[in-house]
């Protein structure tokens, strides 16, 4: 989670950076400039060249890309995976913290078996498998 805040931050820092110079540019070139006196007055460009804004942008969105999107989505594919998977016996815990297993599967709705009594949950509220999610607690 600390990484994804740095990484917003960063973006921020950038984009406002980047917006930062263009109006100092344009407030640089609205203003009247005053040249020494053997100083050419011709038309230097008062920034960098385009292409190193353009390559920063797609640096930026190539980071957010290897580092936020794609884990996301493989989790994603991941968790799909699982649910579509599921068995009566597998012990599952849901994502309210209700740990029970699976007696029955139907279209997209499960069965569980918790203590004496039996719940129905929607599919897409069980989080794992009850060992998956007590390694990762345990770490």
């Amino acid at each position: 989670m600390n990484f994804k805040l740095a990484t917003l931050k960063l973006s921020a820092i950038v984009i406002s950076s980047s917006f930062g110079s263009a109006v100092m540019a344009q407030t640089a070139a609205t203003a009247p400039q005053q040249a020494p006196a053997g100083a050419a007055s011709a038309g230097a460009p008062q920034g960098g060249p385009m292409w190193v804004n353009l390559a920063l942008m797609g640096g930026i969105i190539l980071f957010m890309w290897l580092f936020v999107f794609r884990p996301q989505s493989k989790r994603a594919k991941e968790q799909k995976e699982f649910l579509n998977s599921l068995t009566p016996g597998v012990e599952v815990i849901t994502a309210g913290g209700i740990i029970g297993t699976v007696v029955e599967v139907k279209d997209n709705i499960v069965s569980l078996n918790v203590g004496n009594s039996t719940l129905r949950v929607i599919k897409s509220s069980i989080s794992g498998r009850l060992e998956a999610a007590a390694a990762t607690s345990a770490k």
